[in-house]
């Protein structure tokens, strides 16, 4: 007989559990991640007027199949899912574009710059 009085509440205890545990799912994907990005070694000399911009922290936050990635320095714009958990988007800073690619697929996360017409490549891993 105290099986059968426990069981209500062990179910009870598992619906918790889980409920908890979805929570805790939902809370990792829209909590910020932040990057602070470093230029490549090698970077050309006409990438260094972006270093001051980019150098400082950028912030995406993930909702579902899109991003936002915000930062001091100017890059603020959505990011579309290209695969599960990576985002990119192509936005324009100081009158280059920007190729930005955040990947959350992976630990740690990475997030990855490039001005494609001049060769300059800057990148970042989440602490």
């Amino acid at each position: 007989m105290t099986s059968l009085k426990s069981a209500p509440a062990a179910a009870i205890a598992m619906v918790g559990v889980v409920t908890c545990m979805l929570g805790t799912l939902a809370h990792a994907q829209s909590a910020p991640i932040e990057f602070r990005v470093v230029a490549a070694k090698g970077n050309p000399s006409s990438c260094t007027g972006l270093d001051a911009a980019l150098s400082r922290v950028h912030t995406i936050t993930l909702a579902g199949d899109t991003a936002t990635i915000r930062s001091a320095g100017g890059v603020n714009d959505k990011m579309k899912q290209t695969s599960p958990n990576v985002y990119t988007s192509s936005t324009s800073l100081g009158g280059n574009t920007l190729v930005v690619t955040a990947d959350a697929s992976k630990t740690p996360r990475t997030l990855d710059v490039k001005e494609p017409k001049l060769g300059c490549a800057w990148s970042a891993v989440a602490p």
